[in-house]
């Protein structure tokens, strides 16, 4: 697997209105990050199992030619 992009978010930000807020736009909204946790988990794990499974089959691999070493004993 290879990065061949990498692409900057182009949703707008998720408006929250605060009036109190030290951000707050003259209309009292308060621009808030639009990250979806949900997706952001999803991938997270997506990402731990595919390291998983390039670990394991680095092991593997290095399983196999100790192993064939062996075999000129």
């Amino acid at each position: 697997m290879q990065i061949t992009d990498v692409v900057e978010d182009q949703n707008p930000p998720r408006m929250s209105y605060e009036p109190g807020h030290p951000d707050a736009n003259a209309q009292g909204y308060v621009a808030m990050p639009n990250v979806n946790i949900v997706e952001e988990m999803a991938d997270m794990i997506n990402a731990g199992r595919s390291y998983e499974a390039n670990v394991t089959a680095v092991q593997a691999a290095k399983s196999m030619a100790l192993k064939t070493l062996e075999i000129g004993k």
